[in-house]
């Protein structure tokens, strides 16, 4: 079984890596780091390009660029779109091109794009990208659906990683450990039927 996961080389991403070898899958690290850029149209095409099947996608990779609404360069709002919104689409499609029935797909939003929920200065074009991921997740579940391909996504409040610290974390904070397994309950058949789905995820309570 095959599984790839962009942003696969640290925080979130790496446990990923970690919790899908656990449930046996091999898996593919689609990132910067591996010479890949979910971003870039031809990188993902020679990526996939080289898979033969794919049972299991994580959208993971993202970048956030903290910038008010009146310094924000386009070039920053063009470059949060292109990683954490656009590198999910063109992954997604070539996954859909490739997966057999029973795959399923997992995009890592954030609560930052969850509706209604506490949206903090300069994080605009984070907010916006991982809102239209959530969008993203419930329009490709109705097309997966008659392909036997499952969508769900995620949405954790504030991670242990460099980009939690760079928002600010919150005093208690998710480890990245703690978000992989959920990813890796939805990327398998344990959560089937569930579809179309973005699941928060808050700090556990602690005893």
């Amino acid at each position: 079984m095959i599984a790839v996961v962009t942003g696969g080389s640290r925080g979130i991403g790496a446990a990923v890596m970690r919790e899908m070898t656990g449930r046996g899958y091999d898996c593919r690290d689609l990132s910067r780091t591996s010479g890949y850029d979910a971003g870039d149209e031809a990188s993902v095409s020679r990526f996939f390009g080289e898979l033969d099947r794919l049972d299991v996608l994580v959208n993971n990779a993202a970048v956030l660029e903290l910038a008010s609404i009146v310094d924000m360069q386009v070039e920053t709002w063009d470059e949060v779109m292109r990683v954490d919104l656009r590198g999910a689409f063109l992954c997604s499609q070539a996954a859909f091109r490739l997966m057999v029935p029973g795959g399923a797909i997992v995009n890592v939003s954030s609560l930052s794009g969850v509706s209604g929920t506490d949206k903090f200065p300069k994080m605009s074009a984070y907010v916006a990208a991982k809102s239209g991921l959530a969008g993203l997740t419930e329009a490709l579940a109705v097309e997966g659906r008659p392909l036997g391909i499952r969508v769900n996504a995620v949405s954790p409040a504030s991670v242990a990683t460099e980009m939690g610290r760079k928002a600010g974390i919150s005093q208690d904070p998710l480890s990245p450990e703690e978000v992989a397994r959920v990813i890796g309950w939805l990327a398998t058949s344990d959560s089937a039927p569930l579809t179309g789905a973005n699941i928060r995820i808050d700090p556990p309570v602690r005893g």
